[in-house]
């Protein structure tokens, strides 16, 4: 009976070893995830206030002349 969890206990190690890896994986894929979004989003907004000044700009163009 000793043998049989003593071989439980070593099993639930080695899985415990194997989750937590995974769970590093997840974390590091997880982050690197966030980095790409902020560094998209903060491209879409440079190119939102990019087009919106030009907008601005060719509006003041047909009031000035």
């Amino acid at each position: 009976m000793i043998h049989t969890e003593l071989k439980a206990v070593r099993q639930f190690q080695k899985r415990k070893i194997q989750v937590e890896r995974e769970l590093d994986d997840l974390k590091e894929n997880l982050r690197n995830t966030e980095r790409i979004h902020q560094e998209t989003l903060r491209r879409l907004e440079s190119r939102f206030f990019e087009e919106k000044v030009q907008i601005i700009r060719v509006n003041l163009k047909c009031f000035v002349y």
